[in-house]
């Protein structure tokens, strides 16, 4: 007998008694539908926070320094530039504005201000020409901050989406003039949105050229220090935040520490993992009382069929054909179960995770919105799933297989 004729046999069998079939793959397809979607939901949520990170720039390192001289801050520029240049990318200082008079931000006589009120807080920058560039900030209108800007301490600032969308609306903002600390600054670009401009979000912020800190803000002989360094790759993170920079300026600083999201994201996706890993193993209990049902129907369809069996011994098949027949028909169930499983556990992912991601979104609001995002299966998982609902169903029916196979022709003939 070939192995169409055999697998021809099974689907028969199949068809023969449907409702014991379809009772005998349920534990299958609860256990396949389960492990894929608390799999994929729990990757899925680690792949949106990952983008999420991402979006708020790749490769990205946050510097903070309190205490180092002047000179000191202008050496470990000096230093990125030149003994870093091939593991720095970019780099820009990010110093905060802070507006203690809740003077806020005015265009003509409105005003957004910076006190408890709805509004929240609006985020003003000092930053340089590769501010932009280093906080994966895109411009949707206008230009960013250039070189000549900061040489010339030119009295300009490219805004967030929110502040667009709350003093301009539909109209075009560049060009026009903002009062920021008593003084007019004039807008020469947007930055696109990644909260959708919403109010009290990171959206809520314009940047001026660091030249300006000097006039606007009193600064002291030991200041704080900010920077956002690009790496050039992934790879020069970890020697960057814990040997090359901290190195170079904790003996010049009382305080200084170096840090990039992309380790603390590294660590969730570990956590994730295994989240997932301990997740798909309680489902897959499920999958081992499918295994059993699979047997325990196995052994019931050799006692019905000890005839049958009988007789093909008795014509001439051999103890392997008989073995086959029933290993083949235990695969087809468990394979029937698992293509139905795996459907179902799409469309459980696809419901359970965009939950889970719609809530994370939710809780974390520092973290940028990412659209069109779906959580499904990745293809290896489905095919891991698809190949151990087979292997499950091997497995399970060697028993009853080689049961059937050790029959004795004469004794299965007189079996009513």
């Amino acid at each position: 007998m070939n192995w169409l004729q055999t697998v021809r046999m099974a689907f028969k069998s199949i068809l023969n008694n449907k409702v014991r079939s379809i009772l005998t793959m349920l534990g299958i397809i609860i256990g396949v539908a389960s492990v894929i979607a608390i799999v994929s939901s729990i990757q899925g949520t680690s792949k949106l926070q990952r983008l999420q990170y991402e979006a708020m720039g790749v490769n990205r390192i946050d510097v903070f320094g309190y205490g180092g001289r002047s000179k000191d801050w202008k050496d470990f520029e000096e230093y990125l530039d030149t003994e870093l240049a091939d593991k720095v990318s970019a780099w820009s200082p990010q110093i905060q504005y802070y507006d203690w008079q809740s003077d806020g931000v005015q265009y003509r006589t409105k005003k957004l201000s910076n006190d408890s009120d709805n509004n929240g807080w609006t985020n003003m920058y000092f930053g340089n020409e590769h501010y932009g560039e280093v906080s994966n900030l895109t411009i949707s209108a206008g230009r960013d901050l250039s070189k000549a800007d900061c040489d010339n301490r030119a009295k300009v600032c490219v805004i967030g989406e929110t502040l667009r969308k709350y003093f301009f609306g539909a109209m075009s903002p560049i060009g026009q003039e903002l009062r920021i600390g008593g003084k007019s600054f004039e807008i020469v670009g947007v930055y696109k949105g990644k909260f959708s401009g919403k109010l009290n979000t990171q959206d809520q912020m314009l940047v001026m050229p660091y030249t300006l800190q000097s006039s606007m803000m009193s600064t002291s002989y030991f200041d704080s220090k900010n920077y956002i360094i690009k790496a050039a790759a992934t790879e020069d993170i970890a020697e960057l935040t814990e040997t090359l920079l901290p190195e170079y300026m904790q003996s010049r600083c009382e305080s200084f520490s170096a840090y990039s999201d992309s380790q603390y994201q590294e660590q969730q996706e570990a956590s994730s993992n295994l989240l997932a890993l301990l997740g798909g193993g309680v489902a897959g209990i499920s999958l081992l009382v499918g295994g059993i049902g699979i047997m325990n129907i196995m052994l019931v369809s050799v006692t019905e069929r000890t005839r049958e069996i009988g007789i093909r011994m008795a014509i001439g098949a051999r103890k392997r054909d008989i073995i086959g027949q029933f290993l083949v028909e235990a695969a087809v169930v468990s394979c029937c179960g698992g293509v139905i499983g795996i459907i179902v556990g799409c469309f459980l992912s696809a419901i359970l995770g965009n939950f889970m991601v719609a809530r994370q979104m939710a809780q974390n609001t520092y973290l940028p919105s990412i659209e069109h995002f779906t959580v499904l299966p990745s293809i290896g998982l489905i095919l891991g799933a698809f190949l151990f609902s087979a292997l499950l169903g091997i497995i399970f029916g060697l028993y009853p297989a080689n049961k059937a196979s050790n029959l004795q022709p004469v004794d299965a003939l007189r079996t009513q």
